[in-house]
Protein backbone atom coordinates (compact mmCIF):
# COMPACT_ATOMS: atom_id res chain seq x y z
CA UNK A 1 0.00 0.00 0.00
CA UNK A 2 2.65 2.50 0.77
CA UNK A 3 4.31 1.53 -2.56
CA UNK A 4 1.04 2.42 -4.34
CA UNK A 5 0.78 5.54 -2.29
CA UNK A 6 4.34 6.34 -3.06
CA UNK A 7 3.53 5.92 -7.04
CA UNK A 8 -0.03 7.78 -6.91
CA UNK A 9 2.02 11.13 -5.84
CA UNK A 10 4.47 10.54 -7.92
CA UNK A 11 2.02 10.17 -10.62
CA UNK A 12 0.29 12.93 -9.42
CA UNK A 13 3.71 14.88 -9.23
CA UNK A 14 4.28 13.68 -12.93
CA UNK A 15 1.42 15.55 -13.53
CA UNK A 16 1.64 18.56 -11.96
CA UNK A 17 4.81 18.95 -13.79
CA UNK A 18 2.80 18.62 -16.89
CA UNK A 19 0.84 20.90 -16.33
CA UNK A 20 3.22 23.77 -15.30
CA UNK A 21 5.42 22.96 -18.43
CA UNK A 22 2.55 23.09 -20.66
CA UNK A 23 2.19 27.08 -19.26
CA UNK A 24 5.48 28.29 -21.09
CA UNK A 25 3.66 26.49 -24.06
CA UNK A 26 1.07 29.00 -24.21
CA UNK A 27 3.18 31.76 -23.31
CA UNK A 28 4.75 30.87 -26.31
CA UNK A 29 2.00 31.63 -28.47
CA UNK A 30 2.65 35.77 -28.49
CA UNK A 31 5.66 34.94 -29.79
CA UNK A 32 4.44 33.63 -33.88
CA UNK A 33 2.27 37.08 -33.49
CA UNK A 34 5.26 38.79 -32.99
CA UNK A 35 7.16 37.18 -35.89
CA UNK A 36 3.95 37.82 -37.56
CA UNK A 37 5.00 42.03 -38.07
CA UNK A 38 8.25 40.59 -39.62
CA UNK A 39 6.71 39.38 -42.92
CA UNK A 40 4.94 42.50 -43.91
CA UNK A 41 7.94 44.41 -44.98
CA UNK A 42 8.81 41.91 -46.70
CA UNK A 43 6.05 42.07 -49.21
CA UNK A 44 5.81 46.04 -48.74
CA UNK A 45 9.63 45.82 -49.91
CA UNK A 46 9.11 43.21 -53.13
CA UNK A 47 6.41 46.00 -54.61
CA UNK A 48 9.68 48.45 -54.18
CA UNK A 49 12.27 48.56 -56.75
CA UNK A 50 15.14 46.45 -57.20
CA UNK A 51 18.11 47.78 -54.97
CA UNK A 52 20.86 48.24 -57.80
CA UNK A 53 24.04 46.15 -57.28
CA UNK A 54 26.22 47.24 -60.08
CA UNK A 55 29.26 49.81 -59.08
CA UNK A 56 28.31 51.59 -62.23
CA UNK A 57 25.81 53.39 -60.16
CA UNK A 58 28.14 54.90 -57.90
CA UNK A 59 29.34 57.22 -60.63
CA UNK A 60 26.08 57.83 -62.95
CA UNK A 61 23.05 59.41 -61.84
CA UNK A 62 19.90 58.17 -63.16
CA UNK A 63 17.21 60.35 -64.40
CA UNK A 64 13.87 60.62 -66.09
CA UNK A 65 13.96 63.22 -69.18
CA UNK A 66 11.80 63.18 -72.25
CA UNK A 67 9.49 60.45 -70.80
CA UNK A 68 12.45 57.78 -70.74
CA UNK A 69 15.19 56.82 -68.00
CA UNK A 70 18.38 57.85 -68.56
CA UNK A 71 21.98 57.08 -67.33
CA UNK A 72 24.41 60.73 -66.77
CA UNK A 73 28.23 60.21 -66.06
CA UNK A 74 28.83 62.44 -63.04
CA UNK A 75 32.32 63.39 -64.86
CA UNK A 76 31.12 64.11 -67.95
CA UNK A 77 27.92 64.62 -67.45
CA UNK A 78 27.19 62.52 -71.09
CA UNK A 79 23.76 60.58 -70.88
CA UNK A 80 22.91 56.84 -72.11
CA UNK A 81 20.10 54.71 -72.18
CA UNK A 82 18.82 52.77 -69.24
CA UNK A 83 16.70 50.44 -68.10
CA UNK A 84 15.86 46.02 -67.39
CA UNK A 85 16.62 45.54 -71.27
CA UNK A 86 19.72 47.75 -71.75
CA UNK A 87 21.82 46.83 -68.70
CA UNK A 88 25.08 48.02 -67.48
CA UNK A 89 28.20 46.79 -70.10
CA UNK A 90 27.37 50.36 -71.62
CA UNK A 91 27.99 52.03 -68.75
CA UNK A 92 30.79 50.15 -67.75
CA UNK A 93 32.77 50.32 -70.93
CA UNK A 94 31.68 54.57 -70.83
CA UNK A 95 33.78 54.90 -67.72
CA UNK A 96 36.64 52.92 -68.87
CA UNK A 97 37.36 55.34 -71.46
CA UNK A 98 35.94 58.39 -69.82
CA UNK A 99 38.68 61.08 -69.84
CA UNK A 100 36.76 63.26 -67.60
CA UNK A 101 36.84 60.29 -64.76
CA UNK A 102 40.77 59.35 -65.17
CA UNK A 103 41.74 63.17 -65.32
CA UNK A 104 43.96 64.38 -62.42
CA UNK A 105 41.42 67.67 -62.58
CA UNK A 106 38.06 68.64 -63.04
CA UNK A 107 36.73 70.98 -65.80
CA UNK A 108 37.02 73.83 -63.69
CA UNK A 109 39.15 72.30 -60.71
CA UNK A 110 42.73 74.02 -60.11
CA UNK A 111 45.88 72.51 -60.21
CA UNK A 112 49.39 73.15 -59.31
CA UNK A 113 52.07 74.65 -62.25
CA UNK A 114 55.56 75.35 -62.34
CA UNK A 115 56.49 78.37 -64.33
CA UNK A 116 59.67 80.03 -64.47
CA UNK A 117 60.61 82.74 -62.59
CA UNK A 118 63.61 85.22 -62.20
CA UNK A 119 66.90 84.83 -61.23
CA UNK A 120 66.41 81.14 -62.32
CA UNK A 121 63.33 80.43 -59.45
CA UNK A 122 60.31 78.82 -59.88
CA UNK A 123 57.22 80.23 -58.82
CA UNK A 124 54.37 77.71 -58.02
CA UNK A 125 51.24 79.23 -59.62
CA UNK A 126 47.46 77.83 -59.80
CA UNK A 127 45.90 77.12 -63.16
CA UNK A 128 41.95 76.91 -63.67
CA UNK A 129 40.93 75.08 -66.98
CA UNK A 130 37.72 76.81 -68.62
CA UNK A 131 36.39 74.96 -71.81
CA UNK A 132 34.30 78.12 -72.72
CA UNK A 133 37.40 80.18 -72.25
CA UNK A 134 39.66 77.48 -74.51
CA UNK A 135 36.90 77.51 -77.34
CA UNK A 136 37.01 81.55 -77.77
CA UNK A 137 41.15 81.43 -77.34
CA UNK A 138 41.06 78.67 -80.49
CA UNK A 139 38.40 81.19 -82.29
CA UNK A 140 40.82 84.11 -81.67
CA UNK A 141 43.83 82.43 -82.83
CA UNK A 142 42.01 81.02 -86.16
CA UNK A 143 41.16 84.81 -86.62
CA UNK A 144 44.48 86.47 -85.97
CA UNK A 145 46.64 84.11 -87.69
CA UNK A 146 44.12 83.37 -90.83
CA UNK A 147 43.60 79.69 -89.89
CA UNK A 148 40.93 78.04 -91.70
CA UNK A 149 38.37 76.29 -90.44
CA UNK A 150 38.86 73.08 -90.92
CA UNK A 151 42.12 72.89 -89.00
CA UNK A 152 40.01 71.44 -85.94
CA UNK A 153 39.09 68.65 -87.59
CA UNK A 154 42.56 67.53 -88.63
CA UNK A 155 43.60 64.63 -86.71
CA UNK A 156 47.16 65.68 -85.93
CA UNK A 157 46.15 69.29 -84.64
CA UNK A 158 43.52 67.42 -82.64
CA UNK A 159 46.03 65.01 -81.29
CA UNK A 160 48.51 67.87 -80.43
CA UNK A 161 45.51 69.65 -78.03
CA UNK A 162 44.58 66.36 -76.40
CA UNK A 163 47.89 65.69 -75.18
CA UNK A 164 47.73 69.62 -73.89
CA UNK A 165 45.00 69.34 -72.32
CA UNK A 166 42.51 65.77 -72.08
CA UNK A 167 39.83 67.77 -70.90
CA UNK A 168 39.28 69.99 -73.73
CA UNK A 169 36.40 69.08 -75.99
CA UNK A 170 37.66 70.03 -79.55
CA UNK A 171 34.82 71.07 -81.48
CA UNK A 172 33.61 71.28 -85.74
CA UNK A 173 34.41 73.91 -88.00
CA UNK A 174 30.36 74.96 -87.65
CA UNK A 175 30.77 75.34 -84.36
CA UNK A 176 33.76 77.35 -84.12
CA UNK A 177 32.77 79.39 -87.10
CA UNK A 178 29.46 80.33 -84.92
CA UNK A 179 31.60 81.37 -82.32
CA UNK A 180 33.64 83.70 -84.26
CA UNK A 181 30.52 85.16 -85.54
CA UNK A 182 28.97 85.65 -82.10
CA UNK A 183 32.44 87.48 -80.82
CA UNK A 184 32.34 89.48 -83.65
CA UNK A 185 28.43 91.02 -82.97
CA UNK A 186 29.94 90.91 -79.35
CA UNK A 187 32.84 93.31 -80.18
CA UNK A 188 30.88 95.27 -82.57
CA UNK A 189 28.33 95.99 -80.59
CA UNK A 190 30.86 97.24 -77.92
CA UNK A 191 32.59 99.35 -80.25
CA UNK A 192 29.47 101.39 -81.41
CA UNK A 193 28.60 102.43 -77.72
CA UNK A 194 32.12 103.16 -77.38
CA UNK A 195 32.67 105.41 -80.78
CA UNK A 196 29.14 107.15 -79.49
CA UNK A 197 30.68 108.70 -76.90
CA UNK A 198 33.75 109.06 -78.68
CA UNK A 199 34.93 112.74 -78.83
CA UNK A 200 38.38 112.75 -80.94
CA UNK A 201 39.07 112.58 -84.51
CA UNK A 202 38.95 109.34 -86.00
CA UNK A 203 40.28 108.51 -89.27
CA UNK A 204 38.45 105.49 -91.68
CA UNK A 205 40.13 103.80 -94.41
CA UNK A 206 38.94 100.89 -96.65
CA UNK A 207 41.06 97.97 -98.33
CA UNK A 208 39.89 96.31 -101.70
CA UNK A 209 40.16 92.73 -102.84
CA UNK A 210 39.11 90.18 -104.94
CA UNK A 211 39.54 86.20 -104.11
CA UNK A 212 41.33 84.35 -107.24
CA UNK A 213 39.36 81.02 -106.64
CA UNK A 214 36.17 82.99 -106.20
CA UNK A 215 36.14 85.73 -108.48
CA UNK A 216 34.65 87.70 -105.62
CA UNK A 217 35.62 90.96 -104.46
CA UNK A 218 35.80 92.17 -100.47
CA UNK A 219 35.91 95.53 -98.67
CA UNK A 220 37.31 96.14 -95.33
CA UNK A 221 36.42 99.12 -93.84
CA UNK A 222 38.76 100.40 -90.71
CA UNK A 223 39.08 102.96 -87.85
CA UNK A 224 42.12 104.57 -86.69
CA UNK A 225 42.05 107.26 -84.02
CA UNK A 226 44.93 107.95 -81.24
CA UNK A 227 43.58 107.60 -77.33
CA UNK A 228 44.54 109.55 -74.26
CA UNK A 229 47.75 107.72 -73.97
CA UNK A 230 49.07 109.14 -77.70
CA UNK A 231 48.98 105.09 -78.53
CA UNK A 232 47.43 104.22 -82.22
CA UNK A 233 44.40 102.47 -82.29
CA UNK A 234 42.72 101.02 -84.98
CA UNK A 235 39.62 98.72 -85.45
CA UNK A 236 37.94 96.86 -88.17
CA UNK A 237 34.71 97.86 -88.58
CA UNK A 238 33.41 95.83 -91.54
Amino acid sequence: MASQGAEGSAVSGAGNGNSQGATPASEATPTSQVDTPTSQPKSSRASCKRKRTSEVWNETEEKFEGGVWKAECNYCHKKFTTGPRSGTTHLRLHLESCLARHAPMGPKQQKLSLTKGGGGKVNLENVIFDQEKARKDLGLMICEDEYPLSIVEHSGFRRFCSSLQPLFKMVSRNTIRNDIVSMHSAQKEKMVIFFATFRHRVAVTTDLWTTSYQKRGYMAVTSHYIDDSWNLKSFLMS
